[in-house]
């Protein structure tokens, strides 16, 4: 059986760069599809315990755009095979995609002749307000083409079927409404929060319609990890260090109070992706952290 690969996308985000970092510090091979690669390698070049040698020997980046099919394609594919009608698969995929956020006092007028924006509430605007929703649609048809022009059949492809490891956040989900939120915090997500809640529920929308799909499966596992209000940045702790990793409270759709929290480090969501799916597979997980 040849090495895994773990595949990242978003990887310049805080929480999928300090997953990385530390998939690369443990010595695992992924790749990571950027559209800047040098902003990519000077950020892992800050993280504790990386070197140059340690990325040319783990680490390819792949130039390129997450909502283009054949980019992400090239991603996910690690090799093929000689007649061209089989690949190996990146083992696991994890994704941090995500608008830019901006702190709005306008909203678009509702009438379409006026083109002056009108006074609203404070709230976070995205830089592109569709962009999870997009390249969760780009992903799915990425595996479904892999999956029918590499794989002599389905069920072929099914058992190299890469898990999925997706970055949502708390307050989104039919089940869980926002029995994940401190009750102190319902107001401020429900007045700061909607364009960004929106893409992340049209994202969740298109996994639960292929997890309906069962006999079909272009995932072989899903974890949605729905964070509490991200802070910090991408940096993990120094080799030996406490990250607070133990105090790190987790819920699931079934039981969301379990992880309630104000706010979390941006890092430390990462170096939780890295040790319940990349290192543990996700076997312990369900859909929600």
């Amino acid at each position: 059986m040849s090495e895994s690969t773990i595949a990242f996308f978003g990887a310049t985000g805080g929480c999928a760069n300090a997953c990385l970092a530390l998939t690369l510090r443990n010595g695992q091979k992924a790749v990571a599809l950027a559209r800047t690669p040098s902003k990519l390698t000077t950020q892992l070049l800050e993280q504790p315990g990386l070197t140059q040698e340690i990325l040319t020997k783990t680490l390819r980046i792949q130039q390129g755009d997450a909502t283009n099919v054949e980019d992400v394609m090239k991603t996910l594919i690690t090799s093929t095979s000689t007649h061209g009608d089989s690949c190996q698969l990146v083992s696991t995929i994890v994704s941090g995609i995500g608008g830019a956020p901006v702190m709005t006092w306008t909203k678009a007028n509702p009438c379409e002749k006026m083109t002056m924006r009108i006074p609203t509430l404070p709230h976070i605007s995205l830089n592109n307000p569709h962009i999870t929703e997009e390249s969760t649609r780009t992903l799915l048809e990425a595996l479904r083409r892999i999956a029918t022009e590499y794989f002599p059949s389905f069920s072929a492809y099914a058992s190299a079927a890469p898990r999925l490891a997706i970055i949502s956040g708390t307050g989104i989900g039919s089940k869980n409404g926002m029995k994940d939120v401190p009750v102190l915090f319902r107001p401020m997500y429900s007045t700061l929060l909607p364009e960004p809640h929106a893409d992340k529920s049209r994202m969740e929308a298109l996994l639960n319609e292929e997890r309906g799909r069962k006999e079909s499966l272009l995932v072989g596992g899903l974890v949605i990890v729905r964070p509490s209000f991200l802070k910090g940045d991408h940096r993990i702790v120094a080799v030996g260090g406490d990250s607070g990793y133990d105090k790190l409270r987790v819920g699931t759709d079934e039981n969301p109070a379990a992880g309630v929290g104000y706010l979390v480090d941006r890092a430390l969501i990462g170096e939780w992706i890295f040790e319940e799916v990349v290192k543990s597979g996700g076997d312990r997980v369900q859909v929600e952290a």
